[in-house]
């Protein structure tokens, strides 16, 4: 009773340990999740306000830039000059001139603005605005002029003078430019960034108010308004606030040129609602999880752990000589099934110890099955995608050729009554298989000289295949020039038979092939080749550790693969 409450004491709390640090990873991590989202959603906000800012100052900018540089233009300043008043002809003419360069640099700015210049030496005025009578009064130019822009009913007006020291003292310039566009220009502005953007962008004076968007909420934007002359602002930057209980998170910046403030806001829940509702859903879920654990508990006790023991029970009598043992169990479940099978060993146990040499030759022959197996799919997979790649490159016969390749292949590898095969049948796959590549490559000879008394020598199938894959693939193709496979065979004068490939591709250092040969004999990993370690795997199984392959610099200045075995350690008996 004290070993079957100490079980289910220590799975019970083997779940509740489990549960703890899941609990905690993941409140950590719903954490930093909100805050990231956070920082995500105040820098995506800024950046975009920063982007649409950018826009609107570049715009503004260029009018500027003209404003200035305009009182430069020859026309304007031979227009300007005193005794030219008594040429009017003369001045008509260059006053149209002059409009057709302001109406022509309107024609090619992104913003239409009025642009209207005033020569206080000739007390003349030429305006784009065509519908109004401009002229110039004295008394309208008294005070400086700001630097910025200025806010006059819906324009944005800006003063520029020649020379620009005037700015401060404008009766005393010779040209002043006066360039306005109208809100509608911003509020354009403002419609397209909110409709490529999810937030709510405005324009914001303390004292002028706000220019808003066609579709703002002008409610929300009404109260964020007081907040904002509420607020110190500087230059720019960002704060939460709380409009109708919805925390937003809200962005400014400061316009330079018009001394007004890009303001732009977007609600906080709203984004992070749905981590909060996986947050809560994932806490209902641990807790049912919790109650499932802890019946889940009780009823794999009741029905795995009280078995075991009587299994266990069992086995101990068994290991300890007493083959009488019999187990006996009510259910139908796979319990009654490990019983049933757990008695039959028991009947059985002699006749298995008395067979174990017949045991071990299975083993040895299902793990040689299971080494053949796998080669068999790496020439496969080759195939397939060399038919794929040219089908798609329309060569046709190339794909016919592969085909019947392959359609060989399966044929002799389904002849399942023997896993081993004659030289002869090598060969012959081999010669389809190189035949193939030649067609793939168009820059490969190939050449075969097997002596004839030992085409008949058996060896494990799909041996030599992957040997001139390995020479094809890593020794002739990172080569560009044409490249040669050369195939030989003989008997040597200690009764070992010798198979060898040699390419004249690449090649390798003595160190990497002393490292590939080590690799040979270790244990199957990631960086070694499938195929080549299990030909030298079932070539030692079969013939004894003597067999095997070698590799060594080849006259062709690629590498040379030998393939060696010897009949004499043919199935060698097992100890």
């Amino acid at each position: 009773m004290l070993l079957r409450f100490n079980v289910f004491t220590k799975i019970s709390l083997l779940v509740l340990l489990l549960l703890i640090p899941v609990l905690s990873l993941y409140t950590y991590s719903n954490r930093e999740s909100v805050r990231v989202i956070e920082n995500e959603i105040q820098s995506g906000t800024t950046n975009r306000l920063s982007s649409f800012a950018a826009q609107v100052e570049s715009n503004i900018y260029q009018l500027s830039l003209y404003g200035v540089s305009i009182g430069q233009d020859s026309s304007i300043q031979e227009f300007q000059r005193p005794d030219f008043k008594g040429q009017p002809y003369e001045r008509v003419k260059l006053s149209v001139a002059i409009l057709e360069k302001m109406n022509l640099y309107n024609a090619a700015s992104k913003w239409h603005s009025t642009i209207t210049l005033y020569f206080p030496r000739t007390g003349d005025a030429l305006s784009t605005e065509y519908y109004n009578t401009i002229t110039y009064q004295e008394s309208a130019f008294t005070k400086p002029f700001l630097k910025s822009w200025e806010y006059m009913g819906d324009n944005f007006v800006w003063y520029a003078t020649e020379p620009t020291t005037a700015m401060s003292n404008p009766q005393s310039a010779r040209l002043i430019t006066k360039i306005s566009f109208p809100i509608t220009h911003l509020k354009t502005m403002l419609n397209e960034n909110k409709v490529n953007n999810s937030g709510d962008p405005f324009l914001f004076n303390a004292s002028q108010g706000t220019i808003q968007n066609s579709s703002a909420h002008e409610s929300k934007i009404a109260m964020l308004s007081q907040k904002l002359k509420d607020s110190k602002l500087g230059d720019r930057g960002g704060f939460r606030t709380k409009l109708d209980n919805t925390e937003y998170y809200v962005s400014y910046i400061k316009s330079n040129s018009l001394d007004w403030y890009y303001v732009d806001y977007v609600p906080m829940q709203q984004i992070l609602s749905p981590i909060t509702s996986s947050r809560n859903l994932f806490y209902t879920s641990i807790a049912v999880l919790l109650v499932m654990s802890l019946a889940v508990i009780f009823i794999i006790y009741r029905g795995v752990q009280v078995p075991l023991l009587q299994l266990v029970r069992g086995t101990k009598r068994l290991s300890s000589g007493d083959f009488s043992v019999r187990l006996n169990h009510s259910g139908n479940n796979e319990f009654s099934l490990l019983f049933g099978r757990f008695n039959i060993m028991a009947q059985r146990i002699q006749e298995l110890i008395e067979n174990v040499y017949e045991e071990r030759l299975r083993r040895r022959e299902a793990t040689l099955k299971h080494l053949q197996s796998q080669i068999n799919p790496h020439f496969l997979y080759n195939c397939l995608f060399y038919i794929k790649n040219m089908a798609r490159m329309k060569n046709e016969k190339a794909v016919v050729a592969m085909s019947l390749n392959l359609g060989e292949y399966f044929r002799y590898i389904t002849r399942s009554e023997n896993d081993e095969a004659t030289i002869r049948e090598e060969l012959s796959m081999v010669t389809n298989y190189l035949e193939i590549q030649s067609l793939r490559l168009e820059r490969m000879r190939f050449t075969i000289d097997v002596a004839d008394d030992i085409l008949d020598k058996t060896i494990a199938r799909l041996t030599l295949q992957p040997i001139v894959e390995n020479a094809i693939v890593h020794g002739l193709e990172p080569q560009a020039e044409n490249g040669e496979i050369r195939i030989r065979g003989y008997a040597d004068d200690n009764g070992q038979y010798r198979l060898i490939v040699e390419d004249s591709g690449v090649g390798m250092s003595d160190e990497d092939m002393r490292e590939l040969q080590l690799k040979l004999t270790k244990p199957l990993d990631d960086q070694m080749g499938c195929g080549t370690w299990n030909v030298h795997q079932r070539l030692m199984y079969l013939f004894g550790e003597e067999a095997g392959l070698s590799y060594s610099a080849s006259e062709l200045g690629g590498i040379q693969t030998m393939i060696a075995w010897s009949d004499k350690t043919s199935h060698k008996t097992i100890e």
